[in-house]
């Protein structure tokens, strides 16, 4: 039985380096419904060794950032944390690599091809009409500054109302996965709009290139980097835009994007200089429970029914609270038999929805799926952290807002979780706000779908513009 796979790629994880025959353009297909789709992956060679981008052309989705590939011998693993998925093969040392693409609890056949300069798909025009363009009313900077220990150079864009001698100042914390400053994602720019639309109202803003892209350099060992690092990474920024003589040092705020939206309590848990956060779509559920929801939502898009996913989920659940107390020599062993335990209650309906064999469900052995999740030091970080401890010790102002179309992170279930955490804790000045009809991004959205974010000519509702830069006008005054 053939699942369709919706696929939306925003970004590429993995871990080492190519020969450098790989080198070069390479395209394969994926089955979406009764179509292909097609992707491409350009392997390229820099002073820090071997990199890449990546292409989804039927999606118009081109230069997205490639990072943290890994080559052992003729096996290539490539990891893709924006989809929980990825793809890996076998080259053949000349043109061909075969493998399977995995997605959620679902995977493919898929052969990579190598492609020339000219048979490589390029962009189509795209209308986004909120991309910034100059003439600004407002005056920017480009800056670049380091970490206390000189290990991280980070490159960014300061934004500044123009004749305005006191004013906020807010930093934006990218989502997960490596972004350049203006958060370019599908021919948007999404966090370039938000400066621009800010600026313009009156508040500065600081938005940063993420370690590897842009001028900011990679900093170590991409591998053992977690959201612990990121949020430090933060706080360099912030005490940059302290060492400034021309901001308001008691004005200066965070927004958080996605994993962004747990990083900004995090830092501001323990800085209490930092004057409001606002928290974009921030899974503080936790990401156990996130990545338990995103992996049944894959299922059910891809039409395996209800009782099946949920099943699947007892499964995925079981395993991953058990990540924070499991070594990985134990790994193996914790996982077989929360597997045996789990597949003796099933029925032979859901057996065959999800494909369960003896050590194996919906098409992929059990054991790889969940080292694969182990083995990077982001998802282990992700999946055993308590979000709500930090947010308990949150005591400046904070805004939250989700869309309702969110399907990355459930906007009903963050809400109520950040109201209660607030209101036990004893902060009184919060504001917790649902976005009708809004997605992940912020966009007006029909669906909700990660498909469908290049298929929108809006970067940002204006509404939700308008209650960011309004909150914070009348909270910093």
């Amino acid at each position: 039985m053939k699942k369709a796979l919706t696929l939306c790629l925003m970004l590429l994880s993995g871990i080492a380096v190519f020969a450098a025959d790989i080198i070069g353009n390479w395209q394969g297909l994926i089955p979406v419904g009764d179509k292909k789709l097609r992707l491409v992956f350009h392997i390229n060679k820099s002073a820090n060794g071997f990199s890449g981008t990546f292409d989804s052309p039927d999606q118009n989705a081109f230069g997205i950032n490639c990072n943290n590939t890994s080559v052992i011998n003729d096996s290539l693993l490539i990891t893709i944390e924006a989809i929980k998925g990825g793809f890996k093969g076998k080259w053949n040392g000349a043109d061909e690599i075969k493998g399977v693409f995995f997605q959620g609890a679902h995977n493919t056949d898929m052969t990579l091809s190598r492609i020339t300069t000219t048979e490589t798909p390029k962009p189509a025009t795209v209308n986004r009409p909120q991309t910034p363009k100059p003439p600004f009313k407002y005056d920017q900077e480009e800056v670049e500054y380091d970490n206390a220990d000189k290990t991280v150079h980070y490159g960014a864009t300061l934004t500044k109302p123009r004749n305005l001698k006191s004013f906020p100042t807010v930093i934006i914390i990218s989502g997960s996965g490596s972004q350049d400053r203006d958060g370019t994602l599908f021919g948007h720019k999404l966090y370039a709009v938000l400066a621009d639309y800010l600026t313009n109202q009156g508040i500065g803003v600081l938005r940063v290139d993420d370690r590897g892209m842009g001028k900011s350099s990679l900093g170590g060992d991409p591998k053992l980097l977690t959201s612990a690092d990121f949020s430090k990474d933060v706080e360099t920024s912030f005490n940059y835009l302290l060492s400034r003589t021309d901001l308001d040092k008691k004005k200066i705020g965070l927004i958080g994007h996605s994993e962004g939206g747990i990083i900004a309590p995090m830092v501001a848990a323990r800085r209490k200089d930092i004057a409001f956060i606002i928290l974009w779509a921030g899974p503080v559920e936790g990401g156990l429970q996130t990545n338990v929801e995103q992996n049944e939502h894959s299922l059910l898009h891809a039409g395996v029914d209800s009782l099946s996913a949920k099943a699947f989920s007892k499964l995925h659940s079981a395993v991953l609270s058990h990540f924070a107390d499991t070594k990985k020599e134990d790994l193996d062993n914790m996982v077989s038999l929360q597997f045996a335990s789990w597949k003796k209650n099933l029925s032979k309906e859901t057996i065959a929805a999800l494909y369960v064999k003896d050590n194996s469900v919906v098409g992929r052995e059990v054991h790889s799926i969940y080292h694969s999740l182990y083995d990077l030091a982001w998802m282990r970080f992700f999946i055993t952290y308590n979000p709500s401890q930090d947010l308990a010790k949150v005591t400046c102002p904070v805004l939250a807002i989700n869309g309702t179309k969110d399907t990355q992170v459930d906007a009903k279930k963050n809400l109520a979780i950040i109201r209660s955490v607030l209101t036990r804790s004893g902060n009184t000045h919060f504001q917790v706000t649902p976005l009708a009809s809004l997605n992940h991004l912020f966009q007006t959205a029909q669906t909700g779908e990660l498909a469908e974010y290049a298929t929108i000519e809006e970067t940002i509702s204006p509404l939700a513009l308008s209650l960011i830069a309004g909150w914070i006008k009348d909270e910093i005054k």
